[in-house]
């Protein structure tokens, strides 16, 4: 096990949250958090698990929206400048973000950018949902 991605699993533990794992290789492991309906993925990978890329899908987005949603998505990006908000080829609206860990802090810089995700989470939801809407 990788571990930056045991150290974070070990502080989710330790806060009494529900995630979930898997390995993909001996140098890929996703550790799976779920919020409100959606999920964060974190795929670890690198020495010691050094590199995140962190990935939710917030929405599936109907081909006649697509055009409100990437305005949205555009305006999402310019006001958090760490997240991608993007539509992918699926139509799912996704929200990404990357980090290089340190393994010894590991445990405390995800927990972090979870903290922050869930928060953003949150705020972006309603201009979201009033695209959709529309």
């Amino acid at each position: 096990m990788l571990l930056s991605a045991n150290s974070f699993m070990e502080e989710l533990q330790s806060k009494n949250l529900k995630f979930t794992f898997r390995e993909l290789s001996e140098d890929d492991v996703v550790v799976s958090f779920p919020y409100n309906g959606k999920t964060t993925n974190y795929f670890f990978s690198g020495e010691n698990g050094k590199y995140v890329s962190m990935y939710t899908l917030f929405e599936k987005i109907p081909d006649d929206k697509l055009d409100r949603l990437y305005a949205v998505c555009n305006s999402l990006n310019a006001e958090y400048k760490w997240f991608k908000f993007y539509i992918d080829k699926d139509n799912d609206l996704m929200i990404q973000d990357d980090a290089i860990l340190f393994p010894q802090c590991a445990a405390s810089e995800c927990f972090e950018l979870l903290t922050r995700r869930v928060n953003i989470l949150d705020e972006v939801k309603t201009p979201i949902m009033n695209a959709l809407n529309m």
